[in-house]
């Protein structure tokens, strides 16, 4: 496993959290800090964990890669419905719901635009 490539897909889930925990010191969320730093742990150990998915196995076979992504992406939308579930049901602020909602979001375009970069990439050279 090339730590090159681990570093770079790590970093893709990492920047935008980092955007997202420093817009939200700057105040320009109204949510509570402690809220806020839970969105943004969650949806970190969500899109970690799919980092290590994908980098499991070999890289010879088109079909490997595309078995692997869709292994992920369910994985990650699982235990993002779980934890929304689980928000719901203790009844905390529906402001939470929708900020894990948005950053997930954002974070599975970035992840997928990155992975299909990467991809078409290794496959030119």
């Amino acid at each position: 496993m090339n730590s090159i490539v681990l570093l770079k897909h790590w970093l893709m889930i990492a920047l935008p959290i980092a955007v997202y925990v420093l817009f939200n010191r700057m105040n320009l969320f109204s949510i509570d800090l402690f809220l806020s730093n839970f969105v943004a742990g969650v949806n970190f150990f969500i899109f970690t964990i799919s980092v290590l998915i994908m980098q499991v196995g070999k890289r010879n076979k088109p079909e490997e890669f595309v078995f692997r992504y869709l292994s992920m992406t369910t994985v990650q939308i699982l235990c993002f419905l779980a934890i929304v579930t689980a928000l719901i049901f203790t009844q905390k602020p529906k402001v939470i719901v929708f900020h894990n909602l948005i950053l997930f979001s954002v974070l599975l375009v970035f992840q997928s635009i990155g992975l299909i970069v990467f991809k078409s990439n290794e496959i030119k050279s």
